[in-house]
């Protein structure tokens, strides 16, 4: 995947004790999360997609034929992606982890959020890039293979630390790469607005029973639900972007599954 190279922050947290390498921040992080586990759930379903496209034609013999200055008529093509996980892409991610947990749809944001923050205590080193990391205990390490284990006693001064640490690194052979990726990227940013309400909107329709009208009205596309005049212009516009939204929504959902996110088209 790419991403876009940003500034890096490294902070000490004075409290635990450890030095983190900013790369997400948490709120991408939770999104990440939240599709992640709705796919999950949707593992083995079947999501199918409508677009219309333009033919051109003229009746010639029975048959349809293209030809300049033939009608122009749209048709419905039908894709259909089956939700299908590959683990060679998640090999760092216990993704049996969330299929216990209850159905995503079934949470309160309270019980995403409790989940998301357990989660992510034992998956944020995925989506930062490498830092020296310290382990106040056991509990505390990373099971990463790209990271190695010293034991520095507390009486040492910072240059005998110093001069011990890269004679170890030379007698193992350890050399830099030059710096290692996250091992989780993101395509690009996330739209925080723009994701909140596909997510809504993909909640409401597969959760309800509720018209597009209305879910417009409720995550905010159009200013007030009008019952008398279905047809008003933002009473339209609302109802379009509510099925977009949707249409976006299946997209990232697929898309998740095959390890690329945030991406609200199919990919190829």
């Amino acid at each position: 995947m790419v991403v876009k190279k940003k500034s890096r922050k490294i902070i000490l947290k004075k409290k635990d004790k450890k030095l983190d390498t900013i790369g997400y921040s948490k709120l991408d992080i939770m999104w990440f999360f939240q599709w992640l586990k709705l796919a999950v759930d949707m593992e083995g379903q079947t999501i199918e997609f409508e677009k219309k496209v333009k033919k051109f034609s003229t009746k010639h013999s029975g048959q349809s034929i293209k030809k300049e200055g033939a009608i122009t008529t749209w048709i419905s093509q039908i894709t259909k992606e089956k939700i299908k996980f590959n683990n060679s892409i998640f090999n760092k991610l216990n993704i049996n982890e969330l299929k216990r947990l209850p159905k995503i749809m079934n949470m309160t944001k309270s019980e995403i959020f409790k989940h998301f923050n357990v989660w992510f205590v034992k998956y944020k080193h995925l989506f930062g890039d490498y830092a020296v990391h310290y382990a106040k205990t056991n509990r505390d390490m990373i099971e990463n293979n790209d990271y190695i284990t010293f034991q520095v006693p507390k009486s040492l001064d910072r240059r005998k630390i110093d001069n011990q640490i890269d004679v170890l690194m030379k007698g193992l052979n350890l050399k830099s790469s030059g710096g290692n990726k996250r091992d989780i990227t993101f395509i690009r940013g996330v739209q925080k607005d723009v994701m909140q309400k596909q997510w809504e909107v993909y909640k409401l329709k597969t959760t309800t029973d509720k018209s597009n009208q209305r879910i417009a009205n409720d995550v905010g596309y159009t200013e007030k639900f009008n019952s008398l005049n279905a047809y008003d212009n933002k009473q339209i516009k609302g109802v379009r972007a509510v099925q977009k939204s949707f249409e976006s929504a299946k997209c990232i959902i697929v898309n998740m599954s095959k390890g690329i996110f945030p991406k609200s088209t199919l990919t190829k």
